[in-house]
């Protein structure tokens, strides 16, 4: 009479005992190898398109305290002068253009645009403002002038778009929603 135990041979079992320590190892492996090649994040604006804004290859330093707080700062590594692209987020206002600038209502809330000199010849634009209960300050540190726009105007309706500057404060804020 059967017992309702199932038999398994010696060989089944060998395999079985032996395959399942070697799954968990190349699982653990590839989970190591992932995080190795994972580079620093911003998670307000993407090294592509800071990248992009800056005119060159950047390098970015990142410091993210939870999923909401924290600070960006992307260097383009190429050309002279440096010029940088820095984010901060915080639940402090540290409204840097709070005597002047361009109010710009269609950016958070309160959001102001600035100019400011500094060493060595260059210029900072900043814009800050709020979205709910977040504060945010973009700084594009470059030569005095316009912002920067890498990109050659090739037809006319392109003359009217964002600076660099207010297209990467766009996507922030888009990211703080």
């Amino acid at each position: 009479m059967d017992s309702g135990r199932k038999t398994v041979d010696s060989k089944t079992r060998s395999c079985t005992g032996t395959l399942f320590p070697m799954i968990a190892w190349l699982v653990m492996l590839s989970a190591t190898a992932a995080m190795a090649q994972t580079s620093t994040i911003c998670p307000w604006l993407a090294t592509g398109s800071a990248a992009r804004y800056l005119g060159g290859d950047v390098t970015v330093t990142a410091h993210v305290e939870g999923d909401r707080l924290g600070s960006c700062r992307f260097v383009r590594t190429s050309g002279m002068p440096a010029q940088s692209l820095e984010v901060v987020v915080s639940k402090t206002d540290s409204q840097p253009c709070k005597d002047g600038g361009s109010k710009l209502p269609a950016l958070g809330n309160d959001a102001v645009e600035c100019t400011r000199p500094v060493a060595q010849g260059l210029q900072v634009s900043i814009i800050a403002g709020r979205v709910r209960d977040v504060y945010f300050v973009i700084t594009m540190e470059s030569p005095p002038g316009p912002p920067p726009d890498p990109h050659q105007v090739s037809q006319a309706s392109e003359l009217y778009r964002p600076s660099p500057l207010l297209r990467a404060s766009e996507q922030v804020v888009g990211n703080l929603f």
